[in-house]
């Protein structure tokens, strides 16, 4: 969504004290996304966006605050609402969430590896900081500026056109049992990608003929597609997506899926 022109009270803050120039605010739900208080702001105050926990962004933050509506969702999108937060937040940047509203998530604070900031805490503010050394977030961000995203439907519209991409399906055989597969797409496992994708092995993939042709991975959230992605375009590849969401937001979405085709198998 579009930044905002209003700071969320506590987050605005925060982003003074560090000077932020930008501030995700990550709330409970899309219901929650226009809810709450907010400060005055001014000329001089940061680029603030607004988000719940399942809205992926291509750009990271200064500072993310976690909004109290967070508390009134089951503790699954509670933990999905932390991941949001601290895999936008730039190295060394701060998370904060109001003093009461942070009890029910402390034990996700400790599981992110986040540092709790004692000269930036308050009686009603908590602050965290991500550490400065290269984290999985920042590998995240770094691959998927190098490759082009796509979400469910303008994958299913790309599938029924007359030139489809080859659906790369990284997953193990267990989760594509569980959940089908997308139809047409090929298995080739994460562990083996860049193996049965480069030619110089001598036993690429028959269904991917060059370089140029367009290559689509999928796993289950899209969160490892974006790296095998990235570097398939490190290998020559020079028309690489991977699925937003993954194969469980085109489930989502409605779209089918189909049995797994075992006729491809790494033996």
């Amino acid at each position: 969504m579009p930044d905002a022109t209003v700071l969320p009270v506590g987050a605005g803050t925060l982003a003074r004290q560090v000077e932020a120039r930008s501030v995700l605010c990550v709330v409970g739900s899309r219901h929650d996304m226009h809810a709450g208080d907010h400060g005055d702001v001014d000329d001089s105050s940061p680029s603030v966006v607004v988000a719940d926990s399942t809205l992926e962004l291509q750009r990271r933050f200064d500072v993310a605050w976690i909004d109290g509506s967070v508390n009134a969702v089951p503790s699954e999108m509670q933990r999905a609402a932390v991941h949001q937060a601290v895999q936008h937040l730039a190295p060394g940047g701060w998370l904060g969430v109001a003093a009461g509203d942070a009890q029910q998530l402390a034990e996700l604070f400790d599981e992110f590896d986040l540092i709790f900031d004692t000269s930036m805490s308050t009686e009603s503010m908590l602050v965290f900081r991500r550490p400065e050394r290269t984290t999985v977030h920042d590998l995240l961000f770094e691959a998927r500026t190098t490759i082009r995203r796509l979400d469910a439907e303008t994958l299913q519209r790309s599938l029924r056109s007359a030139d489809p991409p080859v659906v790369v399906d990284t997953r193990t055989h267990v989760d594509r049992a569980r959940t089908g597969v997308i139809a047409g797409s090929i298995h080739v496992p994460r562990t083996v990608l860049e193996w049965h994708l480069d030619p110089a092995n001598g036993r690429r993939h028959p269904a991917v003929t060059s370089f140029d042709r367009a290559v689509v991975v999928v796993c289950n959230g899209g969160y490892s597609s974006s790296l095998a992605a990235a570097n398939l375009g490190r290998l020559g590849f020079t028309d690489v997506a991977d699925l937003i969401g993954g194969v469980h937001s085109w489930c989502a979405e409605g779209f089918p899926t189909v049995e797994p085709d075992h006729s491809y198998l790494d033996l």
